[in-house]
């Protein structure tokens, strides 16, 4: 078989969708030398990517999510002759003989009433009308549809039903290398260097809303207010994009200001030795289809501080404490319970060691090239 992989997301952030394309295609690479893959990137992709022989970069220019994608990317994959073409992301030409297979993340747009907010009101609407609109348009032209979480597939379920049969549930893994980390370097001097003072609790990823960093931070004053806690920082390694503006509200309404630490994103090895070092990891989120970095906290030995959202829950299991996302007094209370409970801490990590045995990489992209042979 020919397979047509859109890997565009693969800009060298670290989103989800990067992490995830960059390890499923990397997996495929080891457990697939017959099929030949051709993944399309965005010109100038200079990441750093281990394929076979059987796999070729192709450039195409246009952003994901763009109009291009839908209604001319068609006619280039077409052209190409493949037997199937799999969208990394879950949307996809719409004009396309070609058979398709994507992956959906989570259905954000559908629940997550702030998911185009800090936008223009005209601008809101217009990306809210966009998504709606075009996942299930997209489900729609597709033969299947694979997902990482019960909880998304669910989702689907409730609200588009009509393509629920289509769905598979492919849990994502976790990479090799997490499994025993090994840290480059002097960890203490990659603390210094950014100026990051122990102890500290920790979060990494975006600012959008759904991660709830505003109530994440009113928790952690709650916390100090009620501990007296006077040495422990909240450390955050995030992109400052639109969102940011309301985190720093936040850090100046709950005089915060000398007690969280803002980096900017780094290199994984770096933010791997400030990983390796934290107390605990607060990520007490919504909505998410995943959470990787949950469960990196957990494979690290670090206690994480999680919600029962999304699929969260279905992700740790017993290897997180939880708290509700939209309570700061309990997120208060969770924080107290992760950094200074010694029993729940080790408990936690014993929980969290057997948890991950769960997730594999490699079973992942079994999985998937046995979709690629067996429904195509």
């Amino acid at each position: 078989m020919r397979i047509i992989i859109d890997a565009r997301y693969l800009d060298g952030t670290f989103s989800g969708i990067a992490t995830y394309s960059t390890q499923l295609l990397e997996h495929l690479s080891l457990v697939d030398q017959k099929n030949e893959y051709t993944v399309l990137v965005r010109p100038g992709f200079h990441g750093r990517i281990d394929l076979g022989e059987n796999f070729e970069l192709m450039s195409y220019g246009p952003q994901p999510i763009s109009l291009s994608t839908m209604f001319r990317l068609g006619r280039s994959v077409d052209a190409l002759g493949a037997d199937l073409m799999h969208s990394l992301f879950p949307l996809a030409p719409m004009v396309m003989r070609t058979p398709l297979m994507i992956s959906i993340h989570d259905l954000q747009p559908f629940v997550d009433p702030d998911f185009s907010s800090r936008r223009l009101l005209p601008m809101q609407w217009g990306y809210n009308t966009f998504y709606r609109r075009v996942y299930p348009a997209t489900l729609s032209r597709s033969r299947w549809a694979i997902t990482a979480s019960r909880y998304t597939r669910n989702l689907v379920a409730e609200l588009l039903p009509d393509h629920l049969p289509k769905v598979l549930v492919v849990p994502s893994g976790l990479a090799p290398d997490l499994r025993n980390p090994t840290i480059e370097g002097n960890p203490a001097s990659i603390l210094q260097d950014h100026g990051v003072k122990e102890p500290y609790l920790l979060y990494y990823g975006s600012t959008r809303p759904n991660k709830n960093i505003p109530m994440q931070l009113r928790g952690f004053a709650r916390y100090l207010e009620e501990s007296g806690d006077t040495e422990t920082t909240f450390v955050m390694i995030l992109k400052k994009d639109r969102f940011f503006r309301e985190i720093r509200r936040v850090i100046k309404t709950e005089a915060l200001e000398g007690r969280v630490r803002i980096l900017d994103q780094l290199p994984t090895q770096k933010k791997r030795a400030i990983l390796a070092r934290a107390r605990a990891m607060m990520f007490v989120t919504k909505y998410e289809g995943f959470g990787f970095p949950a469960l990196e906290s957990m494979a690290a030995g670090v206690p994480v501080l999680s919600a029962q959202s999304g699929a969260l829950d279905e992700i740790c299991g017993h290897g997180a404490e939880y708290a509700d996302p939209d309570d700061p007094n309990d997120i208060a209370r969770g924080i107290a319970v992760v950094l200074h409970n010694q029993m729940r801490r080790a408990e936690l990590l014993e929980h969290a060691h057997q948890r991950i045995q769960v997730f594999d990489w490699k079973l992942t992209a079994e999985h998937v090239r046995d979709i690629y042979s067996l429904l195509f």
